[in-house]
């Protein structure tokens, strides 16, 4: 960023003489000279004028100064900035993301967590739930977002935005035989027993949602038939839209199904996912990892509709950034 030359005018109105900025600029007088005479022939005005054997500025010269003083200020503010930032080791919070729905909340907060904090990177970590559930054990990760059953919702350290429950996706070729147990909002309940000669499209053993239905098949007493298992819930919707098989997914993914081409129905038992922020072990957020939190909460308020659930830790973080929601959440707050 090359601001010498207008250095060389803000220097002469400060010294009031071609002679004192020279010797302070360590430039000859008559090349600082030269410099004056072109710059006026350029703008076609003087920017100074001399009296008593000073220099003063012109109105139009006033001009100049106060723009050359800002941008020579602004220069040294951002090459400070830039010093400090490779100076100082960059913080780093490495956080787990086990689909694209978390994924989403993360690359929404990062944009205002750096206009906040430019020396902090925040590093996505793509992993399965169980994967990043024991990398955050080993302290590999600083937090992750992540999804438990109801068992298992940690007390402490654990920032909870949705209760997602699990439904059923039939597809409608299937022909079913047992008689409706009661409606639940648009969804009729079925019970997990009734399904149990069909097959099924599962997800892995080690993500979340198998767990789930494991232990609901375990309850029900018997092995399911499963033609298929899947790392991606968007793989095992396709395959359910498809007529391959039966299939569990969350509410958000469930909804996005073809309903043209399958049934979506509500388990009796009503599983859910319990899915928020979980910090490193014995670790309580610093403020750009509360910044970082509160951003995540944020974006989930407007995507998880009426499965928003925030616990006791969820709401104190809200309360503490309540009376800074205007400065936060503008284009004008990311300042840098």
């Amino acid at each position: 960023m090359q601001t010498r030359q207008l250095n060389y005018i803000v220097e002469i109105a400060r010294q009031q003489s071609l002679s004192g900025a020279a010797k302070i600029l360590g430039v000859s007088q008559p090349a600082l000279s030269q410099f004056l005479a072109a710059e006026e022939k350029d703008l076609g005005v003087s920017i100074f004028f001399s009296y008593q054997n000073k220099l003063y500025p012109t109105p139009a010269g006033m001009i100049y100064i106060n723009a050359a003083a800002e941008m020579v200020r602004i220069k040294e503010q951002t090459y400070r900035k830039i010093r400090s930032y490779r100076a100082t080791a960059l913080k780093k919070i490495r956080i787990g993301v086990s689909d694209p729905v978390s994924g989403k909340l993360v690359a929404k907060a990062v944009p205002i967590v750096f206009g906040h904090y430019p020396d902090a990177a925040v590093i996505p970590v793509r992993g399965t739930n169980a994967w990043l559930k024991d990398q955050l054990r080993q302290g590999k990760l600083d937090m992750a977002v992540l999804g438990y059953d109801q068992a298992q919702v940690p007390h402490s350290g654990f920032y909870q935005f949705a209760k997602r429950e699990l439904c059923v996706l039939i597809p409608r070729e299937f022909r079913l035989s047992y008689p409706l147990v009661e409606s639940s909002q648009d969804r009729e309940l079925i019970p997990i027993g009734e399904l149990k000669n069909f097959p099924f499209i599962l997800p892995e053993p080690d993500m979340l949602e198998r767990k789930i239905v494991d232990e609901l098949f375990s309850e029900a007493g018997f092995i399911p038939k499963v033609i298929y298992t899947a790392s991606d819930l968007y793989v095992t919707l396709e395959l359910t839209n498809a007529g391959f098989g039966i299939s569990f997914l969350p509410e958000h993914l469930a909804g996005q199904a073809d309903q043209a081409k399958t049934r979506i129905f509500s388990l009796i038992q009503r599983p859910s996912a319990f899915c928020g922020i979980s910090m490193k072990m014995k670790n309580e957020p610093d403020e750009v990892e509360q910044l970082l939190i509160i951003c995540i909460l944020r974006e989930a308020m407007k995507t998880e509709g009426d499965s928003l659930l925030y616990n006791g830790d969820s709401r104190r973080l809200m309360e503490l950034y309540a009376g800074e929601e205007g400065y936060l959440w503008t284009q004008n707050s990311l300042n840098i």
